[in-house]
């Protein structure tokens, strides 16, 4: 549990210390004060990333140096974001490699940026994976870098007017090995999801929601299959297969839901991933914090009740919204709510 947050000229604030010593916080407020970015700055104090964009120096006061997040929980985590740099620590100790930082400080967002599962590119499907994957197996992670260096480096190999068939067979094996272990790994998430999804989907009282993942290659030949394209990578000099151009897709009844679902069923398609998503992290490990950024208004009345239940029992939750009067009786009653 979160009992306090710190943040220093992170976003408009340029000092805030809030107690959180609560199972269940609501930020409440009008647009722009800042709710959603406490919620970013918890994000990052777990994941190191930011929910709402991939360069964290955007998340500096204006005129800043520098912003600093610290977030006590079980432990001291603190994240200090420069122009060109961001440095991680726990208990005041800095932690040079994100691998070891990642999978201490569990946490899932629900937010509208989340639409990018549904509307999104492959790479925002692709990120979702490998983030999660990170945090819950720290291999993941280092098998990761060992493929992008691999895979940089053929690349970088056939752009060479002349090929050097027997490094490129060597660097074809080493992405290879990896790839398998990053597959294996998606997958197992993937089937982790679907199978929480389907009494989420069921407790929710809509559409059946499953995921299904989009390979670039023969799994059970992977080798083979990066043979059978070895001419084509040659042609447009770069790999043309491999996890880096995987994704998955999201079905509703068997639909795409990236083509057929409207605005209003994307939204409950991304709440209830997430909520698979905490299911998952929980079974795996232990229940995640949970970050609500302003979903209330996205949910009919029958919705509202079934994602009540859900979050009745969970360690800690923070919400952010417009009007508590967008908060449920059955939540409220508990929480301690903040005025932002």
């Amino acid at each position: 549990m979160i009992k306090n947050i710190k943040l220093n000229n992170f976003r408009i604030f340029e000092k805030l210390e809030l107690d959180t010593n609560n199972s269940l916080i609501i930020f409440s407020g009008k647009n722009a004060r800042g709710k959603t970015s406490i919620l970013e700055a918890i994000y990052i104090a777990g994941t190191t990333k930011s929910h709402r964009e991939n360069n964290l120096e955007n998340t500096i006061r204006f005129n800043e140096q520098f912003a600093k997040i610290e977030v006590k929980a079980d432990k001291k985590y603190k994240v200090v974001i420069s122009k060109d740099s961001k440095s991680l620590f726990i208990n005041d100790i800095e932690i040079k490699k994100s691998s070891e930082y990642l999978g201490n400080l569990d946490v899932v967002m629900i937010s509208p940026t989340d639409i990018s599962l549904i509307r999104g590119a492959k790479g925002d499907k692709r990120r979702f994976l490998d983030l999660n994957i990170s945090m819950l197996n720290k291999k993941y992670l280092k098998e990761s870098s060992r493929y992008k260096k691999a895979l940089n480096e053929r690349n970088l190999l056939l752009k060479n007017k002349k090929i050097d068939d027997v490094m490129l067979d060597v660097l074809t094996n080493e992405l290879v090995e990896s790839l398998k272990y990053i597959y294996d790994s998606r997958i197992y998430l993937i089937d982790k999801l679907n199978y929480y999804l389907k009494d989420i989907s069921k407790n929710m009282k809509i559409e059946e929601i499953k995921l299904i993942y989009e390979q670039t290659y023969d799994p059970n030949n992977i080798l083979e299959s990066f043979n059978e394209k070895k001419q084509i990578d040659i042609k447009y000099q770069a790999t043309q297969i491999g996890t880096h151009r995987d994704s998955f897709k999201i079905l509703i009844n068997g639909l795409d839901a990236g083509v057929y679902a409207s605005e209003g069923q994307s939204r409950i398609i991304y709440i209830a991933i997430k909520l698979a998503l905490a299911k998952v992290i929980k079974e795996l490990k232990e229940e995640p914090i949970m970050l609500l950024d302003d979903i209330y208004q996205a949910l009919d009345k029958d919705r509202i009740v079934s994602l009540t239940e859900y979050l009745k029992n969970i360690k800690q939750v923070f919400i952010t919204t417009t009007t508590i009067l967008d908060v449920p009786d059955d939540i409220l009653k508990n929480a301690l709510v903040l005025r932002i």
